[in-house]
């Protein structure tokens, strides 16, 4: 069986002085595109949201996804991440002490085989499934409407140092740069963060 998985494995996530604040070019963008299109997600070159009703991140897939790996594994888990991509949701449990990873890939409403377990960085920040609050509706809306030309790859959820998650779209721009933005849970755009 041919394991289909995000690229992206567990990782802690350092914004720093690496923060770019570009909140005022997006608001730019989603000024200038508010008059071509009332929800500024149509020309999304994945899937769009006003084609068929879903993100062109398959997002709400993110909490099936964690109910049904933890009604097999027997209880709550933590992870290191939990991501999801335009056709399938990546869950990385923290196993040994949070000292290594087994990876889980949620498609079709199925779970495959875990993946044998990966050394991660020492003392990467864990999280549980009560601490993923997002909502899954609006989460992706405001970058969608910033930015309709985009390529989504994937929406992370990351602990954070001291608790927590965060939450990390991972774009190709239509001129070829890819960045890492942080959102909020409603969706609010935070930075970004070149790749």
């Amino acid at each position: 069986m041919t394991r289909r998985r995000s690229t992206q494995s567990p990782r802690v996530r350092a914004f720093g002085a690496c923060v770019v604040c570009l909140l005022g070019l997006l608001s730019a963008c989603a000024d200038s595109s508010s008059g071509s299109s009332s929800s500024g997600a149509a020309s999304v070159p994945l899937v769009s949201p006003t084609a068929d009703s879903r993100n062109p991140l398959r997002v709400e897939l993110i909490r099936p996804a964690v109910v049904l790996l933890e009604t097999q594994l027997g209880g709550p888990q933590r992870y290191l991440e939990v991501n999801a991509t335009p056709t399938l949701v990546n869950l990385f449990v923290a196993v040994s002490n949070a000292t290594q990873a087994v990876a889980y890939v949620y498609v079709d409403g199925k779970l495959s085989e875990p993946a044998p377990p990966e050394q991660v960085k020492a003392d990467a920040p864990t999280f549980g499934a009560s601490d993923i609050v997002f909502d899954e509706a609006t989460v992706l809306n405001p970058l969608l409407v910033a930015l309709p030309k985009t390529t989504y790859r994937v929406f992370s959820i990351v602990g954070i140092v001291g608790g927590g998650v965060s939450y990390l779209v991972s774009m190709q721009s239509s001129q070829g740069g890819d960045l890492e933005v942080p959102v909020r849970a409603d969706g609010s755009i935070i930075g970004a963060v070149q790749k």
